[in-house]
């Protein structure tokens, strides 16, 4: 018989980006209920990742929020000493990439500057900050990135958002060859499509009504998701019961595709 042992975390430490709010907050308290200790990494709202930690120490875990931009080297080592200094092993066994930027642009109106803080964000972050926690991440550790459907879907104005979220994939494929058996690391994805964060509600008339009949097709339900639809997928591959699962993405976008 199970005795969902596997599922604790309790002792681990988590750094969770972009977990101020919507999915990344979501997934911080999900972990801290599970027990671990968790770094809240925010951009802006300090106060949202606040509370977040808050919520994370009322049931029973450390938790502390740290403001640091994920695309640079700095940010990369503060939310590593962060995730250190309330360690209760000296390491950090769970990483969970979700910061990123998503916005759309059709092919004729991409600039530069777009391209370039898009790729920032949600590729050479996820890169050098797994680079600068390896040294930390004892075997067994955990690395899951939150990808998305629109990595495959072929959604319009998405071409450099689509693009990193299929980077993203690819390098969950490459490190888990050259981070398994060698490490003892897993790494794995989570893909949603559609979630009712605060940024899907404060998206126009328009886009709902472009989004609707992809709403409708849905084959797990003709709705939206909600977080608590993600969250756990994402903690489940963070936990020991994850143990023989990597170099996949797991879906969760209610079966848009697999």
């Amino acid at each position: 018989m199970p005795d969902f042992e596997g599922l604790s975390l309790k002792g681990k430490t988590a750094i969770v980006t972009g977990a101020s709010r919507g999915i990344g907050a979501g997934i911080a308290l999900l972990l801290g209920k599970r027990g671990a200790n968790v770094v809240v990494n925010y951009a802006g709202a300090a106060d949202r990742a606040e509370k977040v930690v808050k919520a994370i120490e009322e049931a029973g875990s450390k938790a502390v929020a740290v403001q640091a931009d994920v695309s640079k080297p700095t940010g990369h080592q503060k939310l590593v000493k962060a995730a250190l200094d309330i360690s209760a092993t000296g390491k950090i066994e769970i990483i969970v990439h979700n910061a990123a930027l998503g916005e759309e642009a059709n092919l004729p109106d991409i600039t530069e500057e777009f391209y370039d803080k898009h790729l920032d964000c949600n590729l050479r972050g996820p890169i050098f900050l797994t680079q600068a926690a390896l040294p930390h991440i004892p075997r067994g550790g955990k690395i899951v990135f939150l990808s998305s459907a629109a990595a495959r879907l072929g959604v319009g104005g998405q071409s450099v958002y689509a693009a990193t979220k299929a980077a993203n994939e690819a390098l969950v494929r490459v490190w888990a060859k050259e981070l398994g058996q060698s490490h003892g690391i897993t790494v794995n994805a989570v893909n949603p499509g559609p979630v009712a964060t605060d940024q899907w509600y404060a998206s126009d008339e328009q886009f709902f009504k472009d989004m609707q009949p992809l709403i409708d097709s849905t084959p797990a339900a003709a709705r939206v998701a909600e977080v608590d639809d993600i969250a756990p997928l994402v903690v489940f591959l963070c936990t020991d019961d994850s143990r023989w699962s990597t170099g996949g993405v797991l879906c969760a976008n209610g079966g848009l595709y697999n």
